[in-house]
């Protein structure tokens, strides 16, 4: 079995990689991405929207370098940016993601940023912070004369927060004792153990090519996403990952990775579920008027992010999230009852469409949604995931 240790210590860095490929011409254009769908109801009152969000595109870690020895590209020369950094085709499709939030949400939000409205939260590094700032500059241009500070600068300051992945229970639960017990002890199970050992001979085979011993399903999920990121920069790739990549036994290996980070209701609640209870006590706050200002709250994070969020819906799509895929969580009302809706953003094709949750109508009762995911949702009688969510 993969050394467990190699696992956990490693765990982390899964947010590093991504799996989307070359740019198209007309891929950054408000004019000719995502005016398919329309998200009004009618109807119905929108009193809240909640999201969480991969990062876009960016550069390799050289951190990691020793994963792949064999890399051609181990010098790739990434000026100006940084190893891990948000790259120009990252910041227009973030910017792009922006603008489509406008379009769809515009009526709601108003001309005005307004802070009280507003909760940006990102993960601590940089690349989520910087996505975040750049949605924010196409969500918020100052519109509005009393908010316009320079006639040539089509841009306001707008506030956002982050923390220490040390302290992050919300964006980087990974570090809450409980999550890691659990997971160890899953990698210990039989069944996970010949889940991991079905992919010996593909181990086998890729280590010689890498230019060391893949240690176990981890590293094949991490050779994955290298390579995606270098298919993202238009880079060529070696033949040898013509027949695994991206559709293949790295991509089985990298769809393994995320279910072991979400194997059960425990690790789901402790995951992504942490951020379902901080969204579903935003939308507790909104119907008993404690949060009345709050109209938008966006948490600028990871593909693992998104993929234990959307695991906590109880949704499972088996796609790996794209740069600035989204999951949209809608607190609607209608006729003095309150709703849940769940929108699905993709980010690569810039498509944004509806999810059923399981057992419930696209439009589902708010109570209803609650009990359903009541088995993925932390709740404080989690002691030993304390939830640092209580700035807003």
């Amino acid at each position: 079995m993969a050394n467990v240790k190699f696992y956990v210590h490693y765990f982390i860095v899964l947010i590093f990689y991504s799996n989307v490929f070359a740019i198209q011409k007309d891929e950054f254009s408000l004019e000719k991405r995502g005016n398919d769908y329309d998200v009004n109801l009618p109807g119905t009152k929108l009193r809240l929207i909640s999201m969480v969000f991969r990062h876009g595109d960016r550069t390799l870690d050289n951190d990691f370098s020793f994963m792949y020895p064999n890399n051609p590209y181990i010098n790739h020369d990434d000026y100006p940016y940084n190893d891990g950094q948000l790259t120009q085709a990252g910041r227009r499709r973030a910017f792009l993601f922006g603008q489509l939030l406008r379009k769809w949400y515009n009526d709601f939000l108003g001309n005005i940023y307004y802070p009280p409205n507003v909760y940006a939260r990102s993960t601590v590094l940089p690349r989520t912070k910087m996505t975040l700032q750049v949605i924010l500059a196409a969500l918020y241009p100052p519109i509005d004369s009393r908010q316009k500070w320079n006639e040539n600068l089509s841009w306001q300051p707008v506030d956002t927060i982050y923390t220490s992945s040390s302290q992050d229970s919300l964006l980087f639960p990974y570090n809450c004792k409980e999550y890691r017990e659990t997971y160890i002890n899953i990698l210990h199970s039989n069944a996970v153990i010949a889940e991991i050992e079905a992919f010996n001979d593909t181990i086998k085979d890729l280590s010689k090519y890498v230019g060391r011993n893949i240690s176990g399903v981890y590293e094949l999920s991490a050779l994955y996403h290298i390579l995606s990121i270098q298919a993202s920069m238009n880079l060529s790739l070696p033949k040898w990952s013509h027949d695994v990549f991206p559709s293949g036994r790295l991509f089985d290996a990298a769809m393994l990775q995320y279910k072991l980070y979400n194997y059960n209701d425990k690790l789901i609640r402790l995951n992504g579920g942490i951020l379902l209870y901080k969204i579903l006590q935003d939308m507790n706050g909104v119907i008993n008027g404690t949060l009345s200002d709050r109209k938008i709250n966006l948490f600028s994070a990871h593909d693992v992010n998104v993929f234990a969020f959307l695991r906590a819906l109880g949704i499972f799509d088996n796609k790996i999230p794209a740069f600035t895929s989204s999951v949209i969580v809608e607190l609607r009302e209608k006729n003095g009852e309150y709703f849940v809706r769940v929108l699905h953003y993709l980010g690569i094709p810039s498509v944004l469409s509806p999810v059923r949750i399981p057992n419930c109508d696209v439009l589902c009762p708010f109570e209803k949604f609650i009990r359903l995911t009541s088995a993925t949702t932390a709740t404080h009688e989690d002691p030993k995931c304390p939830l640092t969510i209580a700035i807003y």
